[in-house]
């Protein structure tokens, strides 16, 4: 506990390195106790402040202080370009607002049995890993011991996931279930694969395990939406009313890296509206997947190895804008451009970019409660626009009425 006060006094202070910090923000999602101690951290901060006489900011402070405080990019032209335009023209909020759910099968019903071993065992391997790299684990205090011994007994995430994607799947037989293998392999897999591996290895930072962290966590939510019997118990809760806020999208994505297979990213993030995204655990699942997406199709395609990520709300009535731009170059704008407006049978290179866009989709079906994909996309309640020289993905997704402060997943 005194070392969970002392880590709650440096942080407000200012004083934790940035490695640290982000691991102690970790710690804030599921500690109690570390909630408590930084209340009280920041409420003495606040008194000693009354007393005492202005100080100098070492340069630690001042880093953090210049990063946080980098200004917004300008989503204004965006915000005012055509397909948004006609987003607020037609936009109809539905009767009953969606809160997740629906996009998922049994696993069960999966008719190949390896398959469901593999996908049941990848869930379980996830499980043994998460309290690893949770903000109270020896990982996050510096010792890699335990980590890296359990990592090198299980298989690579990233070899399980490329030998999972190379199956074929008979969509016919399963429908809705190919889209759950999909979200399951392909949003928020690959970058955990990464991370996995590079803590696995040499080259590591604690940052790392932060990373690898929210990435198990939304992984789990994300596979127990998808396969509603992978985990009951966990599902009883992931379905119980509880307000997800934006700023917890923000604490997971700012200044994150973001790596798509052999791809890698830095995140930028603009200062998210206050407020509740989501009312219960698995439709944050989704809304995460479709996050995950928009960055998995766009980083790869950045000139200079940023993208950015904002989330807007009431710039179109009832709707938060979930939005993802990069700079890029025509052709690489072009690839986009086919994948969401049309490519129908996309070479092997571009397979799973569209398959990311489909979930994007047929997400998007269920939460406007809508079964024309093309009546949506002509209501720009998702798409790709340029301009000058970045492109701009974004979504559509169901405010929720009477705002009040969201809680923590």
């Amino acid at each position: 506990m005194e070392t969970i006060k002392q880590k709650a006094l440096d942080y407000a202070l200012g004083v934790l390195p940035k490695e640290d910090s982000l691991l102690f923000e970790a710690l804030l999602e599921e500690n109690d106790e570390a909630r408590l101690s930084l209340a009280e951290a920041q409420e003495d901060c606040a008194k000693i402040a009354l007393s005492t006489k202005p100080k100098t900011l070492g340069n630690e402070v001042k880093q953090r202080i210049l990063e946080y405080s980098q200004p917004n990019l300008n989503f204004d032209p965006f915000l005012a370009s055509d397909p948004i335009q006609s987003l607020r023209n037609n936009f109809l909020p539905a009767s009953a607002r969606y809160q997740g759910g629906g996009g998922g099968i049994p696993l069960t019903d999966i008719t190949n049995a390896k398959l469901q071993d593999e996908i049941n065992q990848l869930y379980e391997d996830l499980i043994t890993l998460s309290p690893l790299v949770a903000g109270n684990s020896n990982a996050a205090a510096g010792d890699m011991t335990l980590l890296k011994s359990t990592l090198k007994s299980m298989p690579s995430f990233t070899e399980s996931v490329d030998n999972l994607l190379s199956r074929p799947i008979d969509e016919d037989k399963i429908g809705v279930g190919a889209q759950s293998i999909h979200r399951t392999l392909l949003s928020s897999m690959p970058s955990l694969g990464f991370f996995s591996d590079r803590l696995n290895g040499d080259s590591h930072s604690m940052g790392d395990v932060r990373r690898l962290f929210y990435l198990c966590r939304d992984q789990l939510k994300i596979m127990r939406a998808s396969f509603d019997d992978i985990d009951p118990i966990r599902l009883i809760e992931d379905e119980k009313l509880r307000l997800h806020s934006a700023g917890l999208l923000q604490t997971k994505w700012w200044g994150a890296e973001h790596a798509y297979f052999s791809s890698q990213g830095k995140v930028r993030c603009g200062h998210f509206f206050d407020g509740p995204v989501t009312e219960r655990c698995v439709e944050f699942a989704e809304y995460d997947a479709n996050m995950y997406c928009l960055a998995n199709l766009l980083s790869p395609r950045s000139s200079n190895g940023e993208f950015h990520l904002e989330l807007v709300k009431d710039a179109v009535p009832n709707c938060i804008l979930a939005i993802a731009t990069a700079e890029t170059s025509q052709a690489k704008h072009g690839e986009l451009d086919q994948i969401i407006n049309g490519i129908t049978s996309p070479d092997s290179s571009l397979k799973n970019d569209l398959v990311l866009w489909n979930l994007i989709e047929e997400s998007m079906t269920r939460a406007h409660h809508h079964t024309s994909v093309a009546d949506l996309r002509s209501e720009s309640l998702f798409g790709c626009h340029r301009l000058e020289n970045s492109s701009y993905l974004w979504f559509a997704w169901p405010a929720i009425e009477n705002s009040q402060d969201g809680a923590v997943a």
